[in-house]
This record gives structure tokens, sequence and C-alpha cells, in this order.
């Protein structure tokens, strides 16, 4: 399971805040603190900012990738020009993610290309003209429709990830189910398409929401969820993680739930 980290994104006043003020010391700390908790990539939105998004991501990745070289990022905004200018300020040695296009045409044709360009993974929204689709067979045929273009483009789509779109079950309660179904159908696409869930979406509105995406994502990993945008530092989805992954039998005697348990991660 492959975790993105989702805190630095600024929708959160607090990041919000630090991008503003130019703190490095706020930013570098909440990447440490993902990483540490077993993010593999960083998730880096500056979309929300007042300021001119394009300097703000100049800023964000220069400052973590002078102090973490080996970071791995996921450039995250509607922007296609931030995108660009983040995979141009990138030098780090981690690898990098695009996050994201849709079955757009229009954001399709300028950003696969960067991906190509810069060899990045990338993130697919099952989302077309038409808007979000309801049930799982909708997803499955955005899904088949961005494949098909990665493929035309020469793109990999062992390095596209589709994102099925969960939606809130606090006002729609059947899409977690389909949301479900959808993954083992996406991953039966040929070429080897993964699929990615932005986690949180699905308990919008509710309280206690890291019970709820805990449990989500456990539910989701069985259906073969190949990676996860989430906060790893949440104890209930590092709680969940561990045990996912020992009983589905990727930790080898339990040694990492172990880990887990000793470093106080676990609930």
């Amino acid at each position: 399971m492959l975790v993105i980290g989702e805190r630095l994104n600024s929708t959160r006043s607090s990041i919000r805040e630090a991008i503003s003020q130019r703190n490095a010391a706020h930013i570098l700390n909440e990447v440490k603190l993902q990483m540490d908790a077993g993010a593999e990539y960083i998730d880096v939105n500056c979309a929300a900012t007042a300021g001119d998004e394009l300097n703000d991501v100049d800023w964000i990745i220069n400052v973590i990738q002078a102090e973490i070289p080996d970071v791995s990022l996921c450039l995250d905004s509607p922007n296609y020009l931030a995108i660009e200018r983040g995979l141009k300020a990138y030098k780090g040695k981690g690898g990098l993610f695009i996050n994201s296009i849709t079955a757009e045409d229009a954001r399709i044709d300028v950003i696969m290309p960067l991906a190509s360009q810069y060899g990045t993974k990338l993130i697919a929204l099952t989302m077309n003209e038409k808007g979000m689709p309801e049930t799982a067979g909708e997803r499955l045929a955005i899904a088949e429709y961005i494949v098909e273009r990665a493929h035309k483009a020469g793109f990999s789509a062992g390095d596209l990830y589709i994102d099925a779109l969960v939606r809130p079950i606090s006002t729609e309660p059947v899409q977690a189910v389909e949301y479900l179904k959808s993954i083992k159908m996406i991953r039966g696409l040929g070429g080897g398409a993964r699929t990615v869930c932005g986690l949180s979406n699905v308990s919008y509105g509710l309280p206690h929401r890291g019970l709820i995406n805990s449990i989500f994502l456990a539910m989701a990993m069985t259906e073969g969820l190949d990676a996860a945008i989430t906060d790893p530092c949440e104890k209930h989805i590092a709680a969940s993680l561990a045990a996912s992954n020992a009983l589905m039998a990727g930790d080898e005697y339990c040694a990492e739930y172990i880990k887990a348990f000793r470093a106080g991660k676990l609930i």
C-alpha cells in the first residue's frame, strides 16, 4: 500500500498561514511527521493561498528539498502552470506524482505530456464533462477512456493511478459501496493501471472521521486498492494500515505490526 501524505494542503489554515508567512520550520515539521509515520510521497497543494500560486510552489518545494533531498512529492493543483512550475523546481532524489488529470481532453492534453516529459506517476480522476459518476460501471467507463488515452500517448499504464472518487456517505450512503465495487473493475483493465483513493472524502460531515476513514481503508485494501491519499499521522489510519498489511500477508511474521505497537503508533 502506497501512502501519500495529505497534510501539506493549503486548504488547512495552518498550512496556508505557513506558506503566506514563509514559515519554513512549520512546513518541514509537517513533512517529517508524515514521512516518519510512513508516507512515501508528500502531497503539496498551494492552490488555496491568497498569494501567487506559482511563487508559492517554488518556495515550498525548494524549502523541502533543501532539507530533505530524497523526498518524493505529489504535485497537486488544478492549474497546469503550477504543476509545470513544480516539476521544474524539483531537483530532489525521490519520485514524483502529478495530481491530477480528469477524463476531460483539455486536461489530459496539457498534463499527460508533462508526466511523460518528467517521468512522473499520474493520478487520474474518474470525472468528465458530465461531472462525477454515480455507479461503479460509470466509473469503469471513464477509467477505460483515460487508460485508452494514456496508451495512445505512450504513457505507461503502470504509472497511472485511477482515483474513482469516493463521495461522502453522510449525503450519499451508497457511494462507498459503489467505490469499493469499482476497484477490482478498474484493476482488471489491461495495461496494469492502479487505483488510489482520496480517503478523507468518504467521512466528510461526520464525527470521528478517522474511524470511518480507517475502516474504509481496510475494506478498500481487501478489494485491491494500491494507494491512498491520507493523513498517516492519524492513529486510526496507522493502526488500520499495520493490521491490514499483517492480515493480508504483506508483513512477514507481523514484524512491522509489532514495531508499530512498540512505537506507540497503534490505537
